[in-house]
């Protein structure tokens, strides 16, 4: 490790004016040392890269532990010199400014990307909130604008939070994570730390060895998120399927593959209207027991029989399913279950806490007098002043496909190039936002479903988080969301359509479909809190 020190002088101003000493506030003279930029990101040629540093001690030191770069000192600059990188991956620095002497120590860390011979622009063609890496990789994203930097869904946070990136400064890994459950993998997602560039507003990062997902986010000086980005870290090319004339992934959304009863299948959970993604159950794919009939399939009624198959059934859903707490060198932890969406009281609704709270799933439940449950995460209150009834918003988050061709909005968790699904995309919904039989090409298959029309899909039963944010149904139900939303206008609850499956059938809608009442329930499929799959389609 290299030491350099230097003496640096600093002058205290004493503010205009006069001042009783019972009017002025004596204040401990904590050590402080500050860098003119946080991070510096550099092409592959050698060169050097000037910074400036300030600090109330008259010792400072700086600290690198890097071969490929030297550091000197000529008063409060300090110069780097960096070597040329010939590899193909970019590679990080971290150098360390330390003023003071202990206990009393403040530190300055300065993070130093070079990129590699072959550095991948992931937005050359366009914005997104999900950019597909494959693995060893260096690569950089457009880091000025929120997703696609397009609408915003009527929501109106557009209007007041704006489509641009401002006040920026750093980078940060949110979380990493593998689907084979493998915690020491998980790490090997994103190498290194990603890198904010303030001069080319972009981030930088590079791939590590093993496929998987990350989140990366980008915050202001107080260190406030001001928006995040799924790193999709998959080898295999991403294909489509054209299926009732729209082009369909090939895998769920932040999926390694589409093979039947493999883990790697399962891809990520979404909260309808969030872009940030939530890790599905861990463990793989088995089968859980069913209750026995008889002949004339009647429920078997010996209290024998009936209890050690219901135990069988608590069992293997227990065994099943399980959080996915990996975050891999990741700054955030995960919040799943017993976290409720703050009560909204105008727009933008819960987006800015959602965004601030990427790893936090925002449950149904409500701590206010009306009830106990509502169906949206998002938004709590009436948009236009119609009273204090507590209502969802009529904002489509996932873009109103029923009125425009072009509707993705900056909220959409789809790569660049796709879209999720739009109104209409699994069948017709009758009047009254009745359920529908799903197209009649379906079949049961290995721990899925198989739409056989055309080359076929797969639908793997990833399983869901549900209005509480309890994880469950893996390896038992498929659940799949749509961009088709109903607003407010059904008994003042917004939901939206789902593809789902029961009593052995395809259905698409909202669920339970035997009883038009039910449709109410807060426990109905089609709550926009509930975490459930998403298959993209092309724009």
């Amino acid at each position: 490790m290299k030491l350099h020190k230097i003496a640096l002088i600093t002058l205290a101003a004493l503010a205009a004016g006069c001042q009783s000493s019972e009017e002025m506030e004596i204040k401990p003279d904590y050590a402080n040392v500050e860098l003119s930029s946080e991070s510096v990101v550099v092409a592959p040629e050698s060169q050097m890269k000037t910074l400036f540093v300030s600090s109330n001690r008259k010792e400072w030191s700086v600290e690198e532990a890097c071969g490929w770069l030297d550091v000197n000192i000529d008063g409060n600059a300090i110069t780097l010199f960096i070597d040329e990188n010939t590899s193909a991956e970019g590679r990080l620095c971290v150098v360390e400014i330390v003023a003071g002497e202990q206990p009393d120590v403040a530190k300055a860390r300065l993070k130093v990307y070079q990129e590699g011979k072959s550095t991948a622009n992931l937005s050359a063609e366009a914005t997104a909130n999900c950019y597909i890496a494959p693995t060893g990789g260096s690569y950089r994203f457009d880091a000025q604008v929120k997703g696609n930097g397009k609408g915003d869904g009527n929501s109106r946070y557009i209007e007041l939070e704006g489509v641009e990136i401002e006040g920026a400064t750093y980078a940060e890994l949110a979380w990493e994570s593998t689907f084979d459950g493998d915690k020491t993998r998980s790490t090997k997602i994103i190498l290194n730390e990603p890198v904010y560039s303030a001069e080319q507003e972009a981030i930088f990062f590079t791939t590590g060895e093993c496929e998987g997902n990350a989140l990366i986010t980008l915050h202001n000086a107080a260190g406030k998120i001001l928006w995040s980005w799924h790193i999709w870290v998959v080898n295999e090319r991403i294909g489509s399927t054209s299926i009732a004339g729209i082009d369909w992934m090939d895998r769920n959304l932040g999926a390694l593959n589409n093979t039947p009863g493999d883990i790697n299948n399962r891809g990520l959970l979404y909260q309808w209207g969030r872009k940030e993604p939530f890790l599905p159950s861990s463990k793989p794919y088995d089968k859980v027991p069913t209750h026995k009939y008889d002949a004339e399939g009647n429920l078997l009624e010996s209290e024998e029989e009936y209890y050690a198959t219901e135990n069988a059934i608590v069992a293997a859903r227990e065994r099943l399913n399980v959080n996915n707490e990996q975050v891999g060198n990741g700054s955030q932890e995960w919040q799943y279950a017993g976290y409720i969406a703050p009560v909204a009281l105008s727009a933008p609704g819960n987006i800015d806490y959602a965004l601030n709270h990427p790893t936090t799933f925002l449950g149904c439940r409500v701590d206010i007098p009306i009830g106990e449950y509502v169906f949206d995460w998002y938004l709590q209150q009436d948009l236009e002043g119609k009273g204090s009834v507590m209502q969802q918003s009529d904002s489509y988050l996932w873009g109103d496909s029923r009125t425009t061709d072009n509707y993705k909005t900056i909220f959409d968790p789809c790569p660049v190039g796709y879209v999720v699904p739009p109104t209409g995309a699994f069948g017709e919904i009758p009047a009254g936002y009745a359920c529908t039989y799903g197209d009649r090409d379906w079949s049961m298959g290995d721990y899925g479903w198989d739409w056989n029309v055309g080359e076929g899909l797969h639908f793997p039963r990833v399983g869901n988080f549900d209005v509480s944010g309890l994880i469950g149904e893996t390896s038992e139900r498929i659940l799949y969301w749509t961009a088709e939303s109903f607003g407010s206008n059904y008994e003042g609850f917004g939901k939206a359509a789902m593809l789902f499956e029961a009593f052995d059938e395809i259905f698409y809608g909202i669920y339970p479909i035997l009883d038009p009442a039910e449709m109410a329930a807060w426990y109905s499929y089609g709550a926009k809190c509930i975490g459930a799959s998403v298959r993209c389609v092309k724009e």
